[in-house]
């Protein structure tokens, strides 16, 4: 089935946003802290606290009842059912005040757990549709950016939540007030299922007839790459688990914190998980899901580090700065290593299996909360039980979780890098505002769909020259706007690095767009290219197309193909362009043989053209002779104050070393004042030069072109006399033949 449309995928996104915010209002009064609070209040001990917290894990368990229901019915449909039905679940809770009031605590507390255990049944029924939604609405470049865009939509609901509950609660709130807050969060939920609804079916992401789920679970543990995933994600849920259980009932206990203050830390908790989110929305499309991983992992590590610890506080604010400071940086490491595990799953397996490998990644991220906190709640109690002080009994939990924590952010390293940057490079990338902007523009540019605003963009990202944008900008040379395309290939051009995908669209660029942009993609080959580049630059040297011609030289003469300089002399010596003859005196130049020197004098023979041409042959073949730091002021010179551009070549022979004779020097000077004299007479400046003997070749040339009463140059005269002013060819390299 085909993907959606753009149009028809923007209308899709904003149902499901829509459905999203709901859904995480209702969630969060009816799970979490908020059914914690309300089990402490009924008495609940720590090892039904852990249980209570499990069943947010076990509903993961129910997944292969809702694989059997999408065999005969839609994935929405089963999605939008289990949905429903976990908020009708959560009816017993209502009664659980009536029978706390009456007497019947153990009941009450009873009426919580199976509320909470239906809510979690139906919750891990409808789960089997969620990542195929989830995959489906984010196919796209964009994957990862519109997942972390769903995670921060529903934690800012979540945390809008949590800030109006705890207003309501305040410090010490009644059983009665939870259960009327619970109701409105069944009612809230129940108008989000009808926004889920309206969601498009995903049909692409339909296993086929007769698959199963174990089976596609057993094929993939055969992947080395789909098991070293589960070694990192089993333990970081297990870790996981246990923090996000207990963290609400530690400040409560060693802190003795209230009920209010409890639910304010689960509104930083929300503001942990938006502010990773907003921070993953930049970089994890450019990162790569991977480096994430293993980094807010080991930021979960480090957050609950300080837990271990657990210090005492002389005032009640130093304890309330510390348990929500602790609170908000384990939410941001937690929730950003469990968005990164996610969105690396999504990448990791094919569409096909996503159905089924969906019911793996739940019931193992299950697996690992519910030991995690039934564990948690078990190694409490025992704690206590064996005289453990309170205090002492948290410090062991969240040490463990800690090194667990620590340990699976270790592990990352094997994981398959789909792709991804290093863990050093990607760190490099959050501390570096310059990388972020880029990754910010980057992401405006990908959702415009306006040529000028692209160009724009491209414009930044050209000064920016990020190294990072090479691929996205690569792209872009497939726009059907000229505009576009030389932006792009300007901002290309500024790189220090180009990715390889990147080059193969600059070899297209060549091929497909004579006459326009080929030639600024040669000219970026030429950089940042290879040997592999070379026929293909051969090709464009000889093409009709003047600038792409003088651009394909130039190219390989960066390149080092030293092969092509024969070609370029041979291009040099039958062109009549002036561009082309300019490009290929600069690629002659790179070569750096002096060799080349005969070629670039037969080329100044020939009648006509522009002296701006003829000035870079001339400067080429000083160049080359190794007389350019000399020559290049006296030419400068000469263009402006013909006379004294003379006297100082005068000058220069007298200075040589050994310094010449008075008749030596009055030689020179009567072949100066003939080489331009009225008509010119070259034959002394002639016999100079040959007399040198410091590079034979260069000087017979030499004496050959300023013998020849049609070269009418003066730059070439001037320069003979400057080479034999200068003492003729120094530094001789030989490159090729």
């Amino acid at each position: 089935m085909a993907q959606l449309s753009q149009a028809a995928r923007r209308r899709a996104r904003g149902s499901y946003y829509a459905f999203n915010v709901l859904n995480s209002v209702s969630f969060a009064l009816l799970s979490g802290s908020f059914v914690t609070l309300l089990a402490l209040r009924l008495g609940a001990t720590g090892t039904e606290l852990g249980l209570l917290n499990a069943f947010g894990y076990a509903t993961f368990f129910f997944m292969p009842l809702g694989k059997r229901l999408v065999r005969r019915h839609r994935i929405v449909g089963v999605y939008a059912f289990g949905w429903a039905a976990r908020y009708l679940g959560m009816a017993p809770i209502l009664a659980a005040p009536f029978l706390s009031g009456a007497g019947h605590d153990g009941l009450a507390i009873g009426a919580v757990l199976l509320g909470s255990a239906l809510f979690n049944v139906f919750r891990g029924i409808g789960m089997i549709g969620n990542n195929p939604v989830l995959a489906h609405l984010g196919e796209g470049r964009d994957r990862g950016s519109f997942i972390m865009t769903v995670q921060v939509i529903a934690n800012v609901a979540g945390m809008g939540t949590s800030l109006a509950a705890a207003l309501l609660l305040g410090r010490d709130a009644g059983a009665g007030l939870y259960a009327t807050l619970v109701g409105a969060g069944m009612a809230v939920g129940l108008a989000g299922t009808m926004l889920l609804a309206r969601v498009p079916e995903p049909e692409a992401y339909r296993p086929a007839a007769g698959s199963s789920a174990f089976r596609t679970a057993r094929d993939s543990f055969h992947d080395k790459g789909y098991r070293a995933f589960l070694a990192v994600f089993l333990p970081v849920s297990v870790a996981s688990g246990a923090a996000r259980s207990f963290l609400p009932v530690w400040a409560k206990s060693v802190y003795s914190q209230g009920d209010d203050l409890v639910m304010l830390w689960s509104l930083l908790a929300s503001l942990g998980s938006v502010s990773v989110g907003l921070v993953m929305k930049r970089v994890i499309d450019r990162l790569g899901a991977k480096p994430l991983y293993a980094i807010l992992g080991a930021v979960a590590a480090l957050a609950l580090a300080p837990v271990a610890v657990s210090p005492g506080f002389g005032t009640a604010l130093g304890a309330a700065l510390f348990t929500g400071g602790v609170t908000f940086l384990a939410s941001f490491g937690l929730a950003g290593a469990e968005n990164a595990g996610q969105t690396y799953h999504f990448a990791l397996v094919p569409r096909e299996r996503t159905l089924d490998l969906s019911i793996v990644y739940f019931v193992a991220f299950g697996l690992g909360g519910t030991l995690g906190a039934s564990a948690g709640g078990f190694l409490l109690d025992a704690l206590k039980g064996a005289g453990v002080g309170v205090a002492d009994a948290y410090r062991a939990l969240f040490a463990s979780s800690a090194l667990v924590l620590g340990a699976g952010a270790l592990l990352t390293r094997r994981l398959t890098s789909l792709d991804a940057l290093p863990i050093r490079e990607s760190l490099g990338v959050l501390f570096s505002p310059r990388d972020l902007k880029a990754f910010d523009l980057l992401g405006r540019l990908e959702r415009s769909d306006d040529p000028g605003e692209e160009v724009r963009i491209i414009h930044e990202l050209g000064e920016l020259a990020n190294a990072r944008s090479s691929r996205e900008l690569g792209r872009y040379l497939a726009s059907p706007r000229f505009e576009v395309r030389i932006e792009a290939l300007l901002a290309l051009e500024n790189l220090e690095r180009v990715d390889e995908r990147t080059l193969a669209a600059l070899a297209d660029e060549i091929e497909r767009n004579p006459y326009t942009t080929a030639y600024v993609a040669a000219r970026i080959l030429g950089k940042r290219g290879g040997a592999r580049h070379v026929p293909l630059l051969r090709a464009a040297a000889a093409s009709d197309d003047y600038m792409l011609s003088g651009a394909a030289v130039i190219a390989l003469a960066r390149l080092g193909d030293s092969e092509s300089a024969e070609l370029v002399e041979r291009l040099l010596t039958g062109t009549d362009n002036p561009r082309v003859r300019i490009a290929c005196a600069s690629a002659l130049e790179i070569f750096g043989d002096r060799r080349a020197v005969p070629a670039l004098v037969a080329s100044l023979r020939r009648q006509g053209g522009p002296g701006f041409a003829s000035d870079e042959l001339v400067l080429a073949i000083a160049t080359l002779l190794g007389l350019m730091d000399g020559f290049y002021p006296v030419f400068r010179q000469f263009r402006e104050e013909r006379d004294e551009a003379l006297d100082a070549l005068r000058s220069a022979f007298r200075e040589r070393t050994p310094p010449p004779g008075r008749d030596e020097a009055a030689r020179y000077d009567t072949a100066l004042e003939g080489l331009f004299a009225e008509p010119d007479d070259g034959a002394a400046m002639a016999r100079l030069c040959l007399s040198l003997g410091a590079d034979e070749s260069a000087e017979i040339v030499l004496a050959e072109a300023v013998l020849d009463s049609n070269l009418s140059r003066p730059e070439l005269k001037l320069f003979a006399a400057a080479y034999v002013a200068l003492g003729g060819a120094r530094d001789a390299r030989t490159r090729r033949r």
